[in-house]
């Protein structure tokens, strides 16, 4: 008789507390969402728990069949290389049974958190328009060559069917791989091009506390002491936002074992 099939949370691992304390409130909140279903989380690479010891813990409580749901914002190489291989070793040792879920991508949840992040870093400061808005996204950067075509389409999700007006500019950077880097991004949003610039919205989209986001808040003030007149303003990272677990589950939810099942110690992406 088979066991539960268990969820196998996956965060990328991080050597900052609040990021790895974040993870955990995620993998937590995913548990409670999911009552009766053995949820276990496990990190790729940096802290323990890993993802052996994470599915080691679900063969224990009985699970045969384990859904992995990487805590990744697009599908570029951790999702597509490193987390398969990580999970596929694992699952041969305990002998189980793997799908992996997708990226969050556009999640409709992640769409919701990203917008409302963007949302609460605009409240209470003073009006300017749209006009004079420019909009920055700030992805961390991928070899992936569809990294930046990703990044637009997440982008452009945000800002359908916002309650505010579309910023007149979008411009888009990247902290390490692709280009423009975060730099030059933050450059060219001060270039009035077509109209006055008056306010700058940087938006580094990112799960977790982490030295990316310090990187950002570092190139932010750099530019903010070389053009004070613009009001600069940054949006937070996603956290530990319930919206995050609530995305998680859509995509455990997604995994079908129907399609070309796995072989005990295999690992296939549902992507």
């Amino acid at each position: 008789m088979n066991g539960p099939t268990g969820v196998l949370v996956i965060g990328h691992g991080t050597a900052d507390p609040v990021g790895a304390g974040e993870c955990r409130q995620v993998a937590a909140a995913v548990a409670g969402l999911l009552p009766g279903t053995p949820v276990e989380l496990g990190f790729l690479e940096v802290i323990a728990p890993t993802i052996d010891d994470a599915l080691a813990r679900l063969a224990a409580r009985g699970c045969r069949d384990v859904v992995a749901a990487p805590l990744l914002l697009f599908a570029a190489g951790h999702a597509t290389r490193d987390v398969p291989e990580a999970v596929a070793a694992a699952a041969a040792a305990r002998g189980v049974r793997v799908r992996q879920s997708a990226a969050f991508g556009e999640a409709e949840e992640i769409v919701a958190a990203s917008r409302r992040r963007r949302e609460e870093s605009l409240a209470g400061r003073a009006a300017v328009s749209a006009r004079e808005t420019v909009l920055v996204m700030i992805g961390r950067g991928s070899s992936d060559p569809t990294a930046p075509a990703q990044l637009r389409g997440f982008t452009e999700a945000t800002l359908r069917d916002a309650t505010a007006e579309r910023p007149h500019r979008v411009e888009y950077g990247f902290v390490a791989a692709v280009r423009p880097r975060l730099d030059e991004a933050l450059a060219t949003a001060c270039d009035p091009v077509d109209g006055e610039v008056r306010r700058i919205v940087v938006h580094p989209h990112l799960l977790f506390r982490g030295h990316v986001e310090d990187q950002v808040a570092d190139a932010v003030q750099a530019a903010r002491s070389r053009r004070p007149d613009l009001d600069w303003v940054q949006v937070a990272r996603l956290g530990a936002d319930p919206l995050v677990a609530r995305a998680v589950v859509r995509r455990v939810g997604e995994v079908s074992w129907a399609e070309s099942p796995a072989r005990q110690g295999d690992c296939e992406s549902a992507q």
